[in-house]
């Protein structure tokens, strides 16, 4: 972590998965995945996510049961969370994208299937406004292309979506747990991705969090730098694994709020092994991205 910019650093949750933090009716709230591949639940159990008030603590609702990398977007007054459908038998192998919507957290409507797509699995998604359409990335490992390449649905209402044939980020080179933002102040949309690279020391993988911008989803432009990096000297599970170091940042997700940014983001080894952590920055989202361009 570049301390410069992060500050307030702390790590929770051992082997939770990915995170979408959000704020609905003035509430500070949390999605976390949960699943047995990644040690977060025992052998068996089907892979779901839960909402968690992050002022109390407290437990709001279980949802989508079979369904992994499921994100929350706020929209019209509703919480819509859209999760892979990888069922019941124990893998993240999912061709097709259900949603579920609330209107207070608690109840939630029945599973509902938006998009298939035949080409590959779906991973991780993101979905933000573009000031005229709702656009979702959504993360395949499609052979026609290096995993995990960022494709892209639009939609106008949240419930009916289109693939989109031009646009996509990652075709040519690893990609994975993205988060997408657009801001009308500059016209520019802003994914933000895992990066995989080799440890000058090691020569092992090791994986950072990159961002790129663009204008139309199809011509982008890579940051100077990047946006989140492993501390290696964190252990994100001691008290089973005493031996592992972290070299993974990833999976970021971040929230704006009086005029601070909260980032959630994955540490671990990739391999299993993980914790949720958080950090700080104080300013604008869109000026922390900024950061990493020349304008």
């Amino acid at each position: 972590m570049d301390r410069t910019i992060w500050h307030h650093i702390r790590h929770f949750k051992s082997n939770i998965g990915e995170t979408t933090p959000f704020t609905f009716k003035g509430r500070d709230v949390c999605l976390f995945n949960v699943s047995s591949i990644n040690g977060a639940q025992p052998k068996g159990k089907p892979d779901h996510a839960v909402i968690i008030d992050n002022e109390t603590n407290r437990e709001l609702a279980r949802i989508l049961d079979g369904h992994y990398f499921i994100f929350a977007y706020v929209a019209n007054g509703k919480c819509y969370c859209y999760g892979s459908n990888v069922g019941y038998d124990g893998t993240w192998a999912a061709d097709t994208i259900d949603m579920t919507v609330s209107e207070d957290l608690v109840h939630w409507s029945e599973p509902t299937p938006i998009f298939h797509y035949p080409h590959g699995h779906i991973f991780n998604t993101a979905v933000a406004f573009d000031g005229k359409r709702h656009v979702m990335l959504f993360e395949t490992n499609d052979k026609r292309f290096i995993p995990f390449t960022f494709r892209f649905l639009e939609s106008t209402d949240l419930v009916h979506w289109t693939l989109l044939e031009g646009p996509i980020y990652g075709d040519k080179k690893y990609v994975g747990g993205p988060s997408l933002y657009y801001f009308p102040q500059d016209g520019y949309s802003y994914v933000t991705y895992v990066n995989q690279f080799k440890n000058e020391e090691t020569r092992a993988w090791n994986y950072d969090t990159c961002i790129a911008r663009s204008k139309d989803l199809v011509n982008w432009e890579e940051g100077l730098r990047p946006i989140l990096f492993p501390d290696y000297n964190h252990r994100p599970f001691p008290r089973k694994h005493p031996d592992v170091y972290e070299i993974n940042a990833s999976d970021a997700e971040f929230v704006e709020k009086d005029g601070k940014v909260t980032v959630f983001y994955c540490g671990g080894n990739q391999q299993g092994i993980a914790d949720n952590a958080r950090a700080e920055y104080d300013g604008t989202l869109l000026q922390l991205f900024h950061l990493f361009f020349n304008s």
